[in-house]
């Protein structure tokens, strides 16, 4: 078994859960081929809790994995005992790669393909989307966009134009960003909106890296005999929803805790096949579910982890990996700030996407200041209809004051 996850791992950046700007092959592949899990949302909003969460599992076989990381958290966690054999490889460098092999992940990625071959279960993690994006920026050509969104708008064409005949509407913002710092910025309504997706095309283009590391690493496992192979998020990421830029950044909202979740089992024998044949399940459920996928293709990699009736739309039926609750509560810190279910998000009002407390994050700069505190919860939080409202633009708590005062009154249970 061969697992990679990542934090800062945005669905919204992959093409398997439907994002029309950018492209991830492998990703893809496992999707079509494997088993998709639409609408995991991860327990807790700090990914460092959650791999101790998936650490602290009975279920995981930590005891029985190497794991090879470049985030030095890791070993600090009461959990890490758990683990057979720990690598820490800290990032060698934060300049800008020119060549795929140069990156960090690449680095990363060839010591845990060393140790692939002769290892049960390998675990690949890294921080890398929440450090340093040093992918060469050939990975996203410019040339594959339409030229006709690089060239500037007709002058004759432009409501600028005709507020000011002499007016030009160039964009001075580039169509992708050598930056290597990852942002962490809250958009202002003079910005030029062109900065979005700039800074959308330069997450895509590591997400493009991350893509072509889990078809290296997923070759090596099917060719050393490894039953399956898993590829998970341990946080979102904001890429301009409700106005921020940046890893766990801005109101605590779906793009911080919605994550990805796929596998592909390579079985042995006459049937060559992969294995799933693009199930996906479009319930909500836990990241920590991970463990139980685990097991399940552990002991039977030819057949998908949910069944064909989950993937046929029988949200009543038990997953076969787990039997999940239908709502997902999330914790910051100590506190219940936020429930996911089939039909709802409901976040308490003021709740941030970093608590206050986390000074250990060295991924960007100082993060804006918000006025209120974690937990501060003043009359009605935030509501937002699901699957529809995928980005939480429309508070709808006020006209469904039923439905929120029901999941506060799960936050507070």
């Amino acid at each position: 078994m061969f697992v990679f996850t990542s934090e800062g791992l945005s669905p919204a950046a992959l093409s398997c859960y439907g994002a029309s700007w950018n492209r991830t092959e492998t990703m893809d592949a496992m999707a079509a081929h494997g088993t998709a899990w639409d609408r995991v949302v991860t327990p807790v909003a700090d990914p460092t809790e959650q791999i101790s969460r998936w650490l602290r599992s009975k279920r995981f076989r930590a005891d029985n994995m190497t794991v090879v990381t470049d985030d030095e958290r890791i070993a600090e966690l009461p959990a890490a005992d758990r683990i057979g054999d720990l690598i820490v490889i800290p990032p060698r460098t934060n300049v800008l790669a020119e060549t795929l092999e140069e990156t960090n992940l690449a680095s990363l990625a060839a010591i845990a393909s060393e140790h692939l071959p002769d290892n049960p279960h390998e675990w690949l993690h890294s921080r890398y989307l929440t450090r340093c994006w040093d992918a060469p920026r050939e990975l996203f050509p410019i040339d594959q966009l339409d030229e006709a969104d690089l060239e500037p708008m007709d002058p004759s064409e432009s409501i600028e134009h005709e507020l000011n005949a002499t007016g030009d509407v160039r964009s001075t913002v580039p169509p992708i960003l050598d930056d290597t710092k990852p942002p962490c910025r809250i958009i202002h309504p003079d910005d030029d909106p062109d900065w979005v997706m700039a800074w959308m095309r330069t997450y895509g283009c590591q997400i493009r890296l991350i893509d072509a590391v889990a078809h290296l690493m997923n070759s090596i496992a099917e060719s050393t005999g490894h039953t399956a192979a898993i590829l998970a998020g341990s946080s979102g990421f904001a890429l301009g929803q409700n106005g921020a830029i940046g890893h766990r950044l801005g109101p605590l909202r779906s793009c911080h805790l919605h994550v990805p979740l796929l596998s592909i089992g390579f079985p042995k024998g006459d049937t060559q096949e992969p294995t799933g044949i693009g199930i996906r399940d479009r319930r909500v459920n836990s990241a920590d579910i991970l463990p139980d996928v685990m097991n399940m293709l552990s002991a039977n990699a030819s057949t998908s982890p949910i069944s064909p009736q989950i993937w046929a739309g029988g949200a009543s039926e038990p997953s076969r990996a787990t039997d999940t609750t239908p709502q997902v509560v999330t914790q910051l810190g100590e506190s219940n700030v936020a429930v996911t279910t089939e039909n709802w998000f409901y976040v308490r009002e003021n709740a941030n996407a970093e608590s206050p407390s986390n000074t250990d994050d060295d991924s960007g700069t100082d993060p804006p200041s918000f006025d209120s505190s974690l937990g501060v919860h003043d009359g009605i939080g935030n509501l937002f209809l699901k699957p529809d409202d995928l980005n939480d633009t429309n508070d709808v708590a006020r006209l469904r004051q039923d439905v929120t005062e029901e999941l506060e009154e799960t936050l507070a249970s």
